[in-house]
């Protein structure tokens, strides 16, 4: 059953082949992430294999040459994804396991839109309502099995619509082998897009852009039970059928300037994430950025409560949520910066304020030197709310859930030589994102430099200081890197926790590696001895046992 999708496109596509003028192709990834673990011996793996045949319309092929002619036909593209992560690198949820053909899709574009069969992904607006993604670091992956429909009917409007199952790993397929069984559980939705500028010239004169939009989104569950007991009498959970989300949201765009404003509003929906709370939930989101030449500015509040939105009332951890809420928290690269990231609160709420200056000083000036000097300021804080269902802002001590203060410089020293350097202030609030009890403040030093020996050899170093009285106390991370050749890169990295505090481990820690690049081809073997901690994108974090082994990665593009 599972190959007649693949013999249906390979009998719509081969005709094609006899178009000499049109172009197809195929294209695709090889993607392994591979563990092998000291204790017990066993070789964890998580491996993807993406594979797609497209076909091209070229505009001025034979069929297409009389005059006043046009076809809206555009092109033709089928996909699939092989999926074997029957033995999963440490930390992904049991459900995570399995193997086979998890995504097939057929997607036609046409002069007024696109058309998509199979599985689709998508996102409405910021993603306060609908963000369907996949992340493969944190075993994110939300795509609906159904189909999707983009149309441009006029210019300057934008419709969209979509509907299907949406996968929960490998559990939606069970009991179908297709995962077309919409009398358990669907979600369906609507996404409009008004171009305004695009109707009024003087905005297009000005170099302005407005855009105004709006969508909704709607769930369905099949009737559940779901029992709880109060005072020594059961009662059963009425859960909602259908339960809807909508949005609307403005965007202004001139002369550097970037205003936005999206309100989302969510009706009840009780669950096992929200301790089957039957609030509605809400968010306002605002943004507003202004960017010059040497000069950025941005500003950004966003305020959620009882926002989560997923597929099941039952799903929890990352399984099956439709909508993203973005953390309001600078996305660090650096290990010791991260090493305590932020959740998003997506059922409790919060109050989420960020800003940031950059400033970049000209060349051949006493700030900017002769090569010029970059520096950034950014901070961040997040507080709770105060009530469910009420605008406050939790202003008491444990209402803090995370601040980030920074200043970076990064400055060109000389024609071969670069630095960089960071200064932090954090506090962290373990009750609140880990569950474990305890407000963590900590000051970190970053110190970044490379330096380009010559056209084929540089170098780069870090070393990084985190200082805390709390918990886990200090730590020490250093790094070297050697790039050899434009191909080769021989990395080592150490962490080390000093002590002094309760939760000190005086622990070493330490990866190793060797990393080939070559066109499209990635290569990386090399041994890692980690902490336990949690691994974080975009407000979305993953936990992460205590690995040790040895590491091997590969991919490749075509």
């Amino acid at each position: 059953m599972k190959w007649r999708f693949l013999h249906i496109c390979v009998s719509l596509l081969a005709p094609l082949l006899l178009c000499a003028n049109d172009t197809v192709f195929v294209s695709g990834a090889i993607q392994h992430d591979g563990l092998l673990d000291w204790k017990p011996v066993m070789y964890h793996s998580n491996s993807y294999l993406d594979f797609g045949v497209n076909w091209v319309k070229t505009p001025d092929s034979e069929q297409d040459s009389e005059p006043g002619k046009t076809t809206s036909f555009r092109s033709l593209r089928a996909k699939t994804r092989f999926e074997l992560n029957q033995w999963p690198l440490p930390g992904y949820e049991e459900d995570f396991k399995g193997y086979g053909l998890s995504h097939l899709s057929l997607a036609a574009a046409f002069t007024w839109g696109e058309i998509t069969v199979g599985d689709v992904y998508g996102q409405f607006g910021s993603g306060l309502t609908l963000n369907l993604y996949e992340d493969r670091a944190l075993g994110i992956d939300g795509a609906l099995r159904g189909a999707k429909i983009e149309v441009s009917p006029y210019r300057g409007i934008r419709l969209t619509a979509l509907g299907g199952k949406q996968r929960r790993y490998w559990n939606c397929y069970k009991d179908k082998a297709w995962g077309w069984n919409y009398k358990q559980d669907a979600a369906l939705g609507a996404d409009i897009e008004l171009n305004i500028d695009e109707w009024i010239p003087a905005m297009q004169n000005n170099g302005m852009t407005w855009c105004v939009g709006g969508s909704w989104v709607s769930k369905y569950e099949a009737e559940d039970t779901v029992l709880t007991i109060i005072e020594d009498q059961w009662y059963r959970y009425r859960f909602p059928r259908w339960v809807g989300a909508g949005e609307v949201r403005t965007q202004l765009r001139c002369k550097g300037l970037d205003l936005l404003v999206e309100y989302a509003r969510k009706a009840n929906d009780p669950s096992v994430e929200n301790n089957f709370d039957y609030r509605d939930g809400q968010a306002l989101y605002i943004s507003a950025g202004y960017s010059r030449k040497g000069l950025a500015l941005l500003a950004q509040v966003k305020y959620s409560d009882n926002m989560s939105f997923r597929s099941s009332h039952s799903a929890y951890y990352l399984a099956g949520r439709l909508n993203h809420m973005p953390a309001f928290a600078q996305q660090h690269t650096y290990a010791l910066a991260s090493l305590y990231p932020y959740a998003t609160q997506y059922t409790d709420g919060e109050w989420a304020f960020q800003a940031e200056v950059r400033y970049t000083a000209p060349r051949k000036t006493q700030f900017g030197g002769k090569y010029g000097t970059t520096l950034k300021l950014s901070a961040a804080h997040i507080r709770g709310v105060a009530s469910g269902g009420t605008w406050r802002i939790d202003t008491g001590t444990e209402g803090e859930y995370y601040t980030d203060v920074n200043i970076e410089l990064n400055k060109r020293i000389t024609k071969r030589w670069w630095l960089n350097a960071m200064l932090m202030y954090q506090t962290y609030n373990r009750q609140v994102i880990e569950g474990h009890e305890g407000l963590m403040r900590s000051g970190i030093g970053v110190i970044d430099t490379r330096v380009q020996i010559n056209n084929n050899v540089s170098m780069r170093g870090e070393l990084q200081y985190l200082f805390s009285p709390h918990y886990g106390g200090q730590w020490i991370f250093a790094l070297y890197e050697l790039s050899l050749y434009q191909h080769w890169t021989l990395s080592g990295q150490w962490m080390y926790n000093i002590g002094y505090a309760a939760e000190a481990t005086n622990k070493h820690y330490y990866t190793a590696g060797l990393t080939f690049n070559y066109g499209a081809h990635c290569a990386n073997i090399g041994y890692t001895k980690t902490r336990e901690g949690f691994n974080c994108s975009g407000g979305v974090c993953r936990y992460i046992p205590q690995m040790e082994g040895i590491v091997a990665n590969y991919s490749f593009t075509f």
